[in-house]
């Protein structure tokens, strides 16, 4: 028999040096250190991104959305609408609260049952959680906290009048502007000083033509004569006035010689219609929203409401009291050069 000889291999096993071993836990702190860099840029990012988003929310609050539309006409809504000045803290926003005397409640929301015309704090304009101690903030998207906590939320928000100068007074005010203190306080958002020259303040968040508009001189006014009757043949003096908020704040407009615009049958033949021109005695700017207009009897003494005669074909009143239904409103838009074309219905 032949001996078969059977040679065998040994295999060595090779595990990693420390040398090895430390390059690859070396590699792998610097691939998360990288990787917590990276989400740390975009946390960042998205805190940015949300400041701003939020910047765009609080100036609709405030204005509204003209991008918007109604019945093919743009939509008026917004604090400025509904109040006739700009809030004077974040807090307005969220919650009935005047900023320059926290303890008083600003007016609620009312329409006049007669006239129809509405006013008044008509929110939350901006819709929040209330935060762990019950009081509503609106923050930015860094969740910023500053003293100025209960009225502004943590926002730098700071109001100007028209030439730019610095003002607490809310009636007084034209422009505002918003900055967050960002990531670290130094890096605010956007870049600026709002306190400084105006050259380095950062761009308004509302400025003044967002939210007034110049009320023309000239208003013409077509009366429709919806009676079977002209107009009486002795002269109906008339007043035109727009009302400015409510029944008690208006200017005035007559034929521009004298103080009122004489009517008389042949200014609005039954069944007809006739266009007359009224000038305004001043032609202030007013806040953008819904605002009511009427035509009211001269020779009746003027003040509050139910001192006056509103004109319906003859400036006769049987019970001395003004008609306040007659009373009609008009839109005034912002970033639009108001002309005033209005109607006066005679029943």
């Amino acid at each position: 028999m032949k001996n078969v000889q059977v040679s065998s291999q040994r295999t060595h096993a090779h595990g990693f040096s420390l040398l090895e071993m430390l390059l690859v836990l070396f590699l792998m702190a610097l691939m998360a250190s990288a990787g917590l860099m990276l989400t740390e840029g975009v946390e960042d990012q998205a805190k940015y991104d949300e400041t701003k988003r939020r910047m765009d929310l609080m100036r609709r609050a405030i204005v509204g959305d003209p991008t918007r539309t109604v019945n093919g006409s743009p939509e008026i809504s917004g604090f400025v609408a509904d109040m006739g000045r700009l809030p004077g803290c974040v807090r307005e926003l969220l919650e009935p609260n005047d900023c320059a005397n926290p303890e008083n409640a600003l007016t609620e929301w009312s329409i006049d049952p007669g006239s129809g015309l509405g006013s008044g704090w008509r929110g939350p304009y901006i819709q929040v959680l209330p935060e762990r101690d019950g009081a509503l903030r609106f923050r930015d998207g860094y969740g910023n906290s500053d003293t100025s906590d209960a009225q502004d939320s943590g926002w730098i928000w700071q109001l100007y009048q028209a030439d730019e100068t610095l003002t607490d007074d809310a009636d007084a005010a034209s422009i505002i502007r918003v900055q967050s203190f960002g990531l670290d306080g130094a890096q605010k958002y956007p870049i600026g000083d709002v306190t400084g020259e105006v050259s380095a303040r950062p761009n308004p968040l509302i400025g003044k033509n967002d939210w007034q508009v110049q009320l023309p001189v000239t208003v013409n006014v077509t009366f429709i004569n919806q009676s079977a009757s002209d107009l009486p043949a002795s002269n109906q003096n008339i007043v035109l006035r727009i009302y400015l908020s409510d029944l008690t704040d208006f200017i005035e407009g007559d034929d521009g010689t004298n103080a009122y615009l004489a009517l008389d049958e042949k200014s609005a033949l039954a069944d007809g219609r006739k266009t007359h021109s009224f000038t305004l005695n001043s032609s202030p700017e007013i806040a953008i929203g819904t605002r009511a207009y009427a035509l009211v009897c001269h020779e009746v003494p003027v003040g509050v409401p139910d001192d006056y005669v509103i004109f319906d074909g003859d400036c006769e009143s049987a019970n001395g009291k003004p008609n306040i239904s007659n009373i009609r409103t008009f839109g005034v838009i912002p970033r639009q050069n108001l002309i005033l074309n209005l109607d006066w219905i005679i029943p």
